[in-house]
């Protein structure tokens, strides 16, 4: 059986360890919301999703598809800048503008091996969307989540890895054992951002194996102002990570420490420890 960071055998052991923001690294400019960034094995097949509407859509068009659990919705929609793109997925909203290209992408993790969800365009039809995700009991993938306007970074420490170093997944390096295959920012108004990091094949990991989380609580900063402080609106930052592995998908839901307003980050507050 799995070891969890605590040494109880209930899964595959992870930590969640939530910092103040500590900087930033920007990989690569963001795509009408999502960077959404090619996968380790590119090879990997990719599945069509199964939408209605697609032939009443006028000059607009769109594409759906699966890889590794992460669905990608791309949208061209000539003359649409600034229009308002949302795919509703569960009780999640993810939202982006079309470029001034005419172009919109939005990408999420897919939870369950058999997915439904709706998407939403001006002045078009509302589209029905079915997605499956048949290697959805191979592959280990971890989903960090957040609705409040805030950005928050997702670093994976794999196993025998340390932050900062060898090991260490995040924006600034997305490439490991396993990859960074999606990064979130602030997100729109009533939407969800997300951050997710897959590994193609978990069979390749040991049960025993640890991974650890940390989140960048970049909006905060190391010395907080208000509203990230004290009993401001945001001072907790509420986030939910979702962990996928071996078909089984679990959510733990959290908020960040509270600090005080103009006082510096102490070392011991940076770090939020959640055992998943």
């Amino acid at each position: 059986m799995a070891k969890l960071a605590n040494g109880s055998a209930n899964g595959r052991g992870t930590w969640l360890n939530i910092p103040a923001g500590v900087g930033r690294s920007i990989l690569a400019s963001w795509m009408a919301g999502f960077l959404i960034l090619a996968t380790i094995a590119s090879a990997a097949a990719q599945t069509q999703a199964t939408c209605s509407n697609l032939d009443r859509l006028g000059t607009t068009h769109i594409q759906v598809n699966e890889q590794l659990a992460r669905a990608t919705v791309e949208v061209l929609q000539p003359g649409g800048a600034g229009r308002r793109v949302e795919v509703d997925y569960g009780d999640e909203a993810y939202i982006a503008m079309v470029g001034r290209d005419g172009k919109a992408q939005i990408g999420f993790g897919l939870t369950a091996a058999a997915n439904e969800f709706d998407i939403q365009l001006s002045e078009t039809p509302p589209i029905h969307c079915k997605l499956e995700v048949p290697e959805f009991k191979k592959v280990y993938r971890a989903i960090l989540r957040w609705r409040d306007p805030i950005q928050l970074d997702l670093h994976v420490i794999e196993p025998g890895g340390r932050l900062g170093g060898a090991g260490d997944v995040g924006p600034s390096q997305p490439h490991g054992l396993g990859q960074m295959d999606l990064i979130g920012h602030v997100p729109l108004d009533g939407g969800t951002s997300e951050t997710s990091y897959v590994v193609p094949d978990g069979s390749t990991l040991a049960p025993d194996q640890i991974f650890e989380f940390r989140v960048e609580y970049v909006t905060r900063g190391m010395k907080p102002a208000l509203p990230y402080c004290d009993d401001g609106a945001l001072a907790s930052a509420q986030m939910e990570l979702i962990i996928i592995d071996r078909g089984i998908a679990t959510n733990t839901n959290v908020g960040t420490n509270r600090l005080h307003c103009g006082v510096a980050v102490p070392e011991n507050r940076r770090f939020m420890v959640l055992e998943h």
